[in-house]
C-alpha cells in the first residue's frame, strides 16, 4: 500500500506472494521464523502457529547496511572491505550479513553489505537500539550509508514517525551538514597512530625486528627531547601534530592547523597501542590506541588503508577520516588529465558510444556504464573534441579514473 500524506488515503500498489527483504522485521516482534514456516508448508506441514496465536510485542526497525554515497546522489560504491566490525547480536539485535573484511562489493550485485534489524518495548526504545548500533558499525574502503541512516535515526520529525516519501527532500539540511571539523582528540590519535605505524614499518623493513636499538626511531636523543612531526588532512583541513619525548613512556603533544595556530595541548600523554594483524595487502590494519587526554580517557579503533593513504578512527560511535602526506610525484601521476571524463563510481563500461576525434556538444552521450543492475550515461561537461578513449566495453573501471579524454572547444 502507499498513503497519500495530504488526504490521508490509501491505494493498493502489488502484492508478493514470497518474503520480503523487512520480513525480519515480523519475525523480531512475533518471535517467528517465517523462512523456517515457508519449508514446514512446503513439506506438506501445518502453519505452526494460526493467525489468532501470533502476539506482536514491541516496535522493530530494519536499516540495510548498502556500499553506496549519499553524498553523491546515493551512487553505489564498489571494492574491497579493508575492514568491517558489526554490532554484537542480541536478542535485540539481529544482523544478516554476507560478507566479512576482505571481502568485494562487486559491480554484478546489490551493495547492501548487510540488515540491522533491532527491537524495542516501543517505537522510541527502538530507536535507541537503532542509533547505538549503528554507532558500533566500522567500515572502511568503500563509501557507506550509515551515517546517513545514523543522522536519519536522530531527526526529530522521524522520531516523532512523521514519515512520508518527500522526508529526505524536506529535510537535506537535517540530513546532509557540512561535513564536521574533527575534534582534536581525534586528530591527536590518528597522528599518534601514523607515527607508531610509520616506526614499526621503518623499522622492519630496515632491521627485520625492533630489537636493535638503531631501530628505535621514537625521537629518543642522548641528553635532549626529540620531536616527531605529523602532517595529517581531514577533508580540506590541514593539520601538524608534533610529539615530543616528556620522559619515559610519557609525551607532549601539541596540534596546530594549516595557518600554524595551535589549536590544542596535550601534556604528559601515555599512549598504549595494540596492533590487529596484517589486513588486505598491507604489513598493518591497524589497531586499537589508548590515550588519557587532558583527563579523558580514549580508546579508539585505528584502521589503516593503504590503497588511499587513509586513517580512520572510531571512537565512541563517531567516525573521522584523515589522509597521510602522499608524495608530490604519486599524486601528479593519478591527477586526471584537464579535459578529463571520470567515472563518478566503480563500474563496467556497457557502451561507448564516440570515438576518439569526434566532435561533440556539451550533453553528448560518451559512455554508458553498469553499476549494481543500473546503468549511468556519462555526457560531455561542455562542447569540445574526444582526444582519447581510454577503456572498451567489458571494461572494470575504479572510481575516479579518467574514461575519455576531452577537449574543450
Amino acid at each position: 500500500f502507499i498513503m497519500d500524506d495530504e488526504t490521508q488515503q490509501f491505494y493498493f500498489m502489488e502484492m508478493n506472494t514470497r518474503l520480503q527483504v523487512e520480513h525480519p522485521v515480523t519475525e523480531m516482534v512475533t518471535d517467528t521464523d517465517l523462512v523456517q514456516w515457508q519449508l514446514e508448508v512446503a513439506a506438506g506441514n501445518r502453519l505452526p502457529k494460526l493467525q489468532n496465536e501470533i502476539q506482536c510485542t514491541g516496535h522493530a526497525f530494519e536499516a540495510r547496511i548498502y556500499a553506496e554515497n549519499p553524498e553523491n546522489g546515493f551512487l553505489p560504491d564498489t571494492g574491497r572491505l579493508i575492514h568491517l566490525a558489526t554490532p554484537q547480536p542480541s536478542a535485540d539485535v539481529r544482523v544478516e550479513t554476507g560478507v566479512q573484511s576482505g571481502d568485494a562489493i562487486s559491480v554484478y550485485y546489490d551493495p547492501m553489505i548487510a540488515k540491522l534489524v533491532v527491537r524495542g518495548e516501543d517505537r522510541q526504545a527502538a530507536l535507541r537500539v537503532l542509533r547505538k548500533t549503528l554507532g558500533e558499525y566500522e567500515v572502511v574502503g568503500l563509501h557507506t550509508n550509515i551515517g546517513f541512516l545514523k543522522r536519519l535515526a536522530e531527526s526529530p520529525d522521524f522520531i516523532a514517525g512523521k514519515v512520508e516519501t518527500g522526508f529526505i527532500d524536506k529535510h537535506l539540511d537535517e540530513l546532509f551538514p557540512a561535513a564536521a571539523e574533527p575534534s582534536p582528540e581525534s586528530v591527536v590519535q590518528a597522528a599518534l597512530a601514523y607515527i607508531i605505524d610509520s616506526n614499526t614499518k621503518a623499522a622492519l623493513s630496515t632491521h627485520g625486528g625492533l630489537a636493535s636499538p638503531w631501530a628505535a626511531i621514537d625521537s629518543f636523543r642522548l641528553n635532549a627531547f626529540g620531536t616527531q612531526t605529523a602532517e595529517i588532512a581531514c577533508g580540506d583541513r590541514q593539520y601538524s601534530v608534533a610529539v615530543s619525548v616528556a620522559h619515559f613512556g610519557a609525551y607532549c603533544v601539541r596540534v596546530s592547523d594549516g595557518s600554524g595556530d595551535m589549536i590544542a595541548e596535550y601534556d604528559s600523554v601515555h599512549p598504549q597501542w595494540d596492533p590487529l594483524p596484517g589486513g588486505v595487502g598491507s604489513t598493518s590494519a591497524g589497531g586499537r590506541l589508548h590515550a588519557l587526554l587532558n583527563g579523558r580517557l580514549c580508546a579508539a579503533n585505528v584502521v589503516f588503508n593503504d590503497k588511499d593513504a587513509s586513517i580512520t578512527i572510531f571512537d565512541q560511535g563517531q567516525m573521522a577520516v584523515f589522509k597521510a602526506p602522499t608524495p608530490q610525484f604519486i599524486d601528479d601521476a593519478a591527477a586526471a588529465g584537464p579535459g578529463s571524463v571520470t567515472a563518478p563510481m566503480s563500474c563496467k563500461i556497457v557502451q561507448v558510444l564516440v570515438e576518439a576525434g569526434a566532435e561533440v556538444e556539451q550533453d553528448a552521450p560518451l559512455v554508458v556504464l553498469e553499476a549494481m543492475k543500473m546503468e549511468h550515461v556519462i555526457k560531455a561537461p561542455k562542447a569540445g573534441k574526444v582526444v582519447d578513449i581510454y577503456y572498451k566495453v567489458g571494461d572494470l573501471v575504479e572510481e575516479g579514473k579518467s574514461l575519455v579524454g576531452f577537449e574543450e572547444e
